[in-house]
């Protein structure tokens, strides 16, 4: 899927919600991965599915129809514990279901902890090393409210640790962020 079929798998998610159940109120949907960086504009290859890591109870039934999945969720500790502060809002959907995805650098903070080749990959595009607030990427993993307090624990930090500085190293900024 490239980020048209995204996003019109979305609406039409949206719809089918809008559709079928009968109340006032709206749900929310968290997208990440790959899919997340392709609907922030930061890679274009394409995805075979949509990484959801929140979907409201309400909906859940919908997201196989539309290749949507939850099982990023298992992992929600690699992605900075406040994440949920830094979500943005997607221009698609609204009528019954609202969408989101995280932040750039909760995504790269969750591909770090990751040992994936493609997320490694995903993270070193030119788009995304442009598009990175680097202040903000420290903070997310430096921070003891943020990548560490999410972190399973002291082992799976330190080497998220290891990664992220190489990172930094590799594709930062020039100057110097003081790691």
């Amino acid at each position: 899927m490239d980020k048209a079929d995204i996003l019109d798998r979305l609406n039409k998610m949206d719809m089918e919600a809008f559709s079928t159940i009968d109340n006032d109120e709206q749900y929310r949907i968290v997208i990440v991965g790959g899919s997340g960086l392709v609907l922030l504009d930061t890679i274009t290859r394409a995805t075979q599915d949509i990484d959801t890591l929140d979907a409201s109870p309400e909906i859940r039934h919908l997201l196989a129809k539309y290749d949507a999945n939850l099982l990023v969720s298992a992992y929600v500790n690699n992605f900075p514990y406040n994440y949920e502060d830094r979500l943005k809002p997607l221009s698609v959907g609204g009528r019954k279901i609202i969408f989101y995805t995280a932040s750039l650098e909760d995504i790269v903070i969750a591909k770090l902890f990751s040992s994936r080749a493609v997320d490694r990959q995903d993270i070193i595009s030119d788009e995304v090393l442009a598009n990175i607030d680097w202040e903000r990427l420290k903070h997310l993993a430096l921070d003891e409210d943020e990548a560490k307090a999410s972190a399973l624990n002291e082992h799976s930090y330190k080497s998220f640790l290891c990664d992220y500085n190489e990172y930094v190293r590799r594709y930062g900024p020039d100057e110097e962020l003081d790691v």
